[in-house]
């Protein structure tokens, strides 16, 4: 079995969507979609912060990832 500390959590998040563009960082529940799945992943007691990558192409999601992280 594979412990934690061994394994990359890889959030990956896009703009473009068909359906609902932008989803990712549209307002919801007083945050968005992307903020509030890096915030369980970060706030998390068992998920090592380092081992949370975020995998983004659009300046707007790199910059929220960022903001997270620091």
């Amino acid at each position: 079995m594979n412990r934690l500390d061994d394994t990359a959590f890889i959030v990956q998040a896009r703009l473009n969507s068909q359906r609902v563009p932008q989803k990712m960082i549209r307002p919801f529940a007083g945050s968005n979609l992307f903020a509030i799945i890096l915030d369980k992943l970060l706030n998390s007691k068992i998920i090592p912060s380092e081992n949370i990558i975020a995998s983004v192409y659009e300046e707007e999601l790199f910059f929220e990832a960022n903001i997270k992280r620091n």
